[in-house]
């Protein structure tokens, strides 16, 4: 995924100041049926209800303990309790989720160390890229099923070169695929880590569209994590961008956690050091806008919100994936998410033969991306169709 996302995007906006019948499925952004973006009327709201000292002082570098605390308990919810009785736990706001991998690559990673990551995947790359890194591969998919083995055996062969090796995990709603581990993948992952008792491990977990999974408790996975052993150093990549579709305002945080209390307590100057060094605070309103979700009433307004989206995206992609199948169109795996990827042979000439039937996607190895999110049922409704049409799949 080298291509510019956001420049696919802005041709597929262009092309619709002339045609009406562009599909612009470029980018990871939600919009109703109408074609309106956002959806959450909660959160407009709210921001429209911001005072101006909750908008226009500098923050806390971190966010400040009432953020922090907050975001703990958001994201472990009903296992917060279990975590931090298991485990030291500490945070760092950010911008976006992307702002927690980019400090975790400069801080944890020398220039010309490898990544540990999917052979499919989200552009990881642009950050390692950033920070002098190379990418050590594992596959993603055996069959319909994640390939532990290649996990496994690729890990156990790139901890044999480097002594610090950072293993991302993208889940739930895997970007670009929305493939989502069970519980055992995800478990399994857990004892392969440990395994690598001779090696420094961090474990970046990015859980950027946590609230977009259908699995029956999208937060007991998190419950294995204080299996995790002292020699692996966990960071949670939180984006309160895609939680709250304010996609705009960089909302994000590097949650750190470890049975290692020293690891904990030198990974929060870092992450605080990198903010100073880079873009100085996340948002203020960004910050504040949080604090104010967290409060229960508000949040349970929210999620009404959260729920009728993710009812609905999850309506689009079923939709998708089921049309897909009937006429003979592949895809990888996919469970839940904003995304799918259709399989084809040759990524950067298909998404251009698209691009002329004015279907915008994205390529990447293997396929085409297709945000799912962005596009009305209607939209949706005969696209598989089109798509193996015009590629002669």
């Amino acid at each position: 995924m080298a291509v510019d996302i956001l420049q696919i995007s802005k041709d597929a906006i262009e092309a619709s100041k002339k045609y009406n019948d562009v599909i612009n499925a470029s980018i990871g952004m939600f919009y109703d049926e109408e074609k309106a973006i956002g959806g959450m009327p909660t959160v407009s709201k709210m921001i429209k209800n911001l005072s101006d000292d909750e908008m226009l002082p500098y923050p806390a570098v971190d966010g400040g303990a009432l953020f922090k605390n907050n975001l703990i308990t958001w994201v472990f919810g009903k296992y917060e309790s279990e975590i931090r009785r298991n485990m030291y736990v500490s945070a760092c706001a950010t911008p976006g989720g992307s702002g927690a991998i980019a400090s975790t690559f400069s801080q944890y990673a020398n220039p010309g160390d490898f990544i540990f990551v999917s052979d499919i995947r989200w552009q990881y790359e642009r950050f390692a890229e950033r920070a002098g890194l190379n990418i050590f591969e594992h596959k993603l998919f055996k069959g319909d099923s994640f390939d532990i083995e290649s996990f496994e055996s690729r890990l156990k062969e790139l901890c044999k070169k480097q002594k610090q090796v950072i293993v991302i995990v993208n889940d739930p709603c895997h970007n670009p695929t929305g493939y989502t581990l069970s519980e055992q993948e995800f478990n399994q992952i857990i004892q392969i880590l440990n395994a690598q008792k001779d090696n420094e491990i961090v474990f970046l977990y990015d859980l950027a569209y946590l609230e977009y999974s259908h699995e029956e408790d999208n937060r007991k996975k998190m419950t294995f994590l204080p299996q995790l052993k002292e020699h692996v150093l966990t960071i949670i990549a939180f984006s309160g961008s895609k939680t709250f579709g304010i996609y705009g305002m960089r909302l994000g945080a590097a949650i750190m956690l470890s049975k290692n209390e020293e690891k904990v307590k030198k990974a929060h100057p870092k992450y605080v050091n990198e903010a100073r060094g880079s873009w100085s605070a996340t948002p203020t309103m960004s910050i504040e806008l949080f604090n104010k979700f967290a409060i229960e009433e508000n949040r349970n307004e929210f999620l009404k919100d959260l729920n009728k989206i993710n009812s609905l995206v999850q309506e689009r992609s079923v939709t998708f994936i089921e049309q897909a199948k009937e006429v003979g169109l592949s895809t990888h795996p996919f469970r839940s998410g904003f995304y799918t990827v259709v399989l084809t042979k040759d990524p950067d000439v298909d998404y251009l033969k698209l691009a002329k039937h004015r279907i915008f996607a994205v390529p990447m190895s293997g396929g085409v991306r297709f945000a799912l999110c962005s596009l009305s049922r209607n939209e949706i409704d005969g696209l598989p169709q089109k798509i193996k049409t015009i590629l002669e799949l």
